[in-house]
Parts: structure tokens; sequence; C-alpha cells
């Protein structure tokens, strides 16, 4: 009773865990450029702000280097919920000097 207990609870916390949130990256996509996604889970709400929230991510990844971000390129994939094409956004960015930009 005990082991089938044990395998119930691992399983699902694994289930759980593929409802979560990801962000993936940042991914070096040639020099100084970065790629960066975040995507909902297996059971999306479709009222996260995954723009936002990637572009916070990846400003504060260049902010840890004492740089500010520039985007280059971003999309945006909000479903259908079938076949694992759940919302994500995505963006290409640098991370360039604070004193370059003003």
């Amino acid at each position: 009773m005990k082991v089938e207990n044990i395998t119930y609870g691992i399983s699902l916390m694994v289930l759980l865990t593929g409802c979560a949130t990801t962000t993936i990256g940042p991914i070096a996509a040639g020099k100084n450029t970065y790629v960066m996604s975040r995507e909902e889970g297996a059971f999306p709400s479709g009222s996260e702000p995954l723009m936002a929230e990637v572009l916070t991510e990846a400003g504060i990844f260049c902010s840890s280097q004492g740089e500010k971000i520039k985007l280059i390129n971003s999309t945006e994939n909000s479903g259908p919920y079938i076949l694992g094409n759940y919302p994500k956004a995505t963006i290409t960015f640098s991370c360039i000097d604070i004193m370059v930009t003003r």
C-alpha cells in the first residue's frame, strides 16, 4: 500500500509540473544576441501577460550585466490549446551599454 501511495504522489508531481508556466533562456543566438521565451503549461487561463513577463526577465538579465535591453524581434502565439500549442511569447534581444542609449 505504501509503494502505491509513493507512486501516486510522484505521478501527481509530474503532472502538476507540466501545468506550470516556464521560461526558456536566455539562449545565446549570436554575438551579444539572445533568445528568450515564456510559455504557459497544460491548463492555460489565457490571462497571463507572457510578453510583459519575458521582457521583464530579459531586462533583469541585461541589468545584471550593467546594461540595458534592446529588443530586436518579438512574436506571440496565443494558442489554440491543442497538441501542445500553448500560448507563448518569444523575444530576440541584445544587451547594450546604458551610456550608448543616452
